[in-house]
């Protein structure tokens, strides 16, 4: 048999050279055997327990392919703890995941595969830590989108050989086409993606999946430490909810549910990640990882199996309104609320309040206000969006959902049974941001040399900033979007005398947030949310002018009550360590992503404290 992986002095002399990275994180070459067997796609390993973790790997080539599996304590696999043999199947792109049990608890370990005389690259993987945990360290990254630029977040976490997991809240892969999302930035870094179309189909998605493995820093990461992973929405498509997407058209791509299942069978083919069991829906995936003595980890599933669909700020708005009494049509005459309430329902005609631009007043005679709602207001009109009553009676209706019942009812439990077990951290692995965010209004806090250049040929940019004048959460795809489910949350939390700490993925900036039970209460809990991989930031979209970034992020903490830290310019990562009384977040950012050679800074690190049960200190800097 032969192989390229390197031998233990090579090994021993990476740890010298690189600071820590050994050469066992980046994934080796191998030749093509009799059979052209090639594991071009690197190793991973993830889905960590105590005592077992998953190994994966891909095979290239035609036909089923027979191999061995190896777990060894030392890099030249002369102490074997666990092998056995598996099949590369078509049918499962050839991809193969061993659930090797029977381990140590808090180990690490080195695995390999070997198919005839060609062996793999060799991964380094690890259990998760036993009861005698003084420190559990997790990476935690979220928004790897290939062609917006290279993973130097994915190749600094491979150099970091104590991380015990890295965590992926999702937005692994994205859907989109070269003539979408990202593709003016893939065609000037040549990263493409592929297949060029938007995805759709089983065969699309794996050939996306593929393309993705198959850079060398990804599989750097893959090989260095497990991943615990969870979808978002561009696993399967842009803002997906249960019974659909913001991008899919069932007249044109078909039911959402044949489009769902085919990305979601290809994730659990490529992703080190335990299979469904029997009976399960893939779409219904959340687990807990107990982290030793020190914390559970909740990761949760807010896209596929219970949401709501997204409200449109355009679509559903309420605007101010007029009631008339229509008892005499002739002489209809406006009701104040009061009025409106006493008399009978039959007599009543609501329509929206026109209101003049040059002076602000109201228009209140029926017959203009009745015909202005038929054919359209004239030119100095506007309706008023009533957002106190959006508030209300859409963003606030019980009946939205994000978790759905069983997977809170699971949460319930799972947060009472870890606090019962006297585990000091409860953590929830979250894709979309908990906090309450309402946007500050830009259109005031931009002065206009800065944002007139950059939004005069940006039509989203432009929209989106004058919406923020409503004051409306920022962004309603968030938990924001959802605040009843979220108070469901944090009641189960306050319950459970929780230690919360949130981490959370999607939005491509960095923040540290302080969750309040209610607005301006008690606190419930704190949120880390890290930037991401490689996915642009949304105020890049606006940045033609740099002070947009320091703008935005002054304004932000100045202005939303529960945002204690934002950085909105850097792609990078979070570096969590659990102690007992203490939780330790460093936010790392790659200095780009536009180039391969890069720097690392520590933007940030910031330490909570347990001060009694479910109840947690400020964030605080060290």
């Amino acid at each position: 048999m032969t192989s390229e992986n390197p031998t233990r002095r090579d090994a021993l002399k990476g740890l010298a050279a690189g600071g820590g990275a050994a050469l066992v994180a980046r994934p080796g070459r191998s030749e093509p055997s009799a059979a052209g067997v090639r594991f071009l796609h690197g190793v991973a390993s993830g889905d960590p327990e105590m005592t077992a973790v998953i190994i994966w790997t891909r095979v290239t080539a035609s036909g089923d392919v027979a191999l061995r599996w190896q777990m060894a304590h030392d890099l030249d696999f002369l102490d074997i703890a666990a092998e056995g043999d598996a099949t590369a199947q078509g049918a499962n792109d050839h991809t193969v995941k061993i659930d090797a049990r029977g381990l140590e608890s808090g180990q690490k370990y080195f695995y390999r595969f070997v198919a005839g005389d060609v062996a793999s690259p060799t991964g380094r993987t690890r259990t998760l830590p036993g009861d005698d945990a003084v420190k559990v360290r997790l990476g935690v990254v979220s928004c790897s989108h290939y062609s917006f630029g290279f993973y130097n977040v994915y190749k600094e976490l491979s150099k970091d050989a104590d991380l015990d997991a890295i965590v992926h809240l999702g937005d692994y892969i994205y859907e989109s086409g070269v003539d979408g999302y990202g593709g003016d930035v893939g065609a000037e870094l040549d990263r493409l993606h592929e297949p060029p179309h938007e995805i759709m189909t089983l065969d699309d998605y794996r050939k996306r999946f593929s393309q993705y493995r198959l850079d060398p820093d990804l599989q750097a990461a893959h090989a260095a430490a497990p991943f615990i992973a969870i979808w978002d929405d561009h696993e399967t498509a842009n803002n997906s909810w249960s019974g659909g997407a913001q991008n899919h058209k069932p007249e044109t791509h078909g039911a959402w549910s044949l489009r769902r299942d085919a990305a979601l069978r290809a994730y659990f083919e490529w992703m080190p990640i335990r299979d469904p069991k029997p009976g399960e829906a893939f779409h219904r995936l959340h687990r807990t990882y107990q982290l030793g003595n020190l914390a559970s980890l909740h990761v949760i599933e807010t896209r596929l199996t219970a949401r709501s669909e997204e409200v449109s700020y355009d679509a559903q708005m309420t605007y101010f309104e007029i009631s008339y009494d229509v008892s005499d049509p002739e002489a209809a005459k406006p009701l104040s609320n009061p009025d409106a309430a006493a008399l009978d329902v039959d007599l009543i005609e609501k329509l929206k309040t026109p209101f003049s631009e040059a002076d602000g007043s109201p228009v209140l005679d029926y017959a203009l206000a009745r015909a202005w709602a038929l054919e359209g207001l004239p030119e100095g009109y506007v309706y008023r969006p009533d957002t106190d009553r959006f508030r209300r009676e859409v963003l606030a209706d019980p009946s939205r959902e994000i978790l759905g019942p069983s997977q809170l009812a699971w949460l319930e439990d799972g947060l009472k049974t870890s606090r019962a077990s006297g585990t000091p951290w409860q953590i929830l692995g979250n894709q979309v941001i908990m906090a309450r965010m309402d946007a500050p209004d830009y259109t005031r806090a931009f002065p206009p040399d800065v944002i007139e250049p950059a939004v005069r040929d940006n039509p989203y940019a432009k929209r989106w900033i004058d919406r923020t004048a409503m004051r409306l959460p920022i962004n309603p795809d968030a938990w924001d979007g959802y605040p009843a489910a979220r108070q469901r949350v944090y009641d189960a939390v306050r319950a459970a005398e929780a230690n919360l700490v949130v981490l959370t993925g999607d939005t491509h900036h960095f923040w540290a947030n302080d969750l309040r039970e209610t607005p301006g209460g008690r606190r419930i809990g704190v949120e880390f949310a890290t930037s991401s991989v490689s996915s642009k930031g949304g105020y890049d979209y606006i940045a033609a002018d740099p002070r947009v970034y320091d703008i935005a992020e002054e304004t932000l903490v100045r202005e939303v009550p529960e945002i204690v830290y934002c950085e909105t310019r850097h792609r990078g990562f979070i570096v969590l360590e659990i102690e007992a009384d203490a939780v330790h977040a460093d936010y790392m950012a790659v200095s780009t992503v536009r180039s391969r050679e890069y720097t690392a800074t520590r933007l940030r690190r910031f330490r909570v404290q347990r001060e009694s049960e479910g109840l947690l200190s400020e964030i605080q800097v060290v």
